[in-house]
């Protein structure tokens, strides 16, 4: 049984990559076809996104109540957590979920400001006044 794919809908979910399928034609031999047929992956790939932008909007949200520093929206945005920027800045955990902490956040020295700006691709200047850039994700996609 060959498929049709339609080559908009899987650019809309793998960016433009290109994938490849194996199908079985009318003898029941398998052969490649060019983009992917199995819609399960193509639905939940797009509720993950949606899921990741509710969780985006959230922080923001509980950045502009004060709760949470903006290294909070840039943790969500780039799907880490405290953990795993623990591990990209060669901090400890603890350390990074007091930096969340909009009171200590502003007291961070340039040293610690320049860590998360680089792996966030900011600037340490966006981090210290509060700026919300786009995810990292974004700023490649459209390189």
């Amino acid at each position: 049984m060959k498929q049709e794919w339609n080559d908009t809908e899987e650019e809309s979910v793998t960016g433009g990559l290109h994938t490849v399928s194996y199908v079985a034609d009318e003898q029941g031999e398998q052969e490649l076809l060019s983009g992917s047929v199995w819609q399960p992956v193509n639905v939940v790939n797009r509720q993950a996104w949606v899921e990741i932008e509710q969780h985006i909007a959230a922080s923001k949200e509980r950045i502009a109540q004060g709760r949470v520093s903006c290294l909070h929206y840039y943790m969500v945005a780039n799907q880490m957590d405290t953990g795993l920027l623990a591990q990209y800045t060669g901090q400890v955990r603890c350390l990074v979920r007091l930096h969340l902490v909009p009171f200590i956040f502003r007291r961070l020295g340039p040293k610690t400001l320049d860590k998360y700006a680089k792996v966030f691709l900011v600037s340490s200047e966006d981090l210290a006044q509060g700026l919300l850039k786009e995810p990292v994700y974004k700023q490649l996609s459209s390189l």
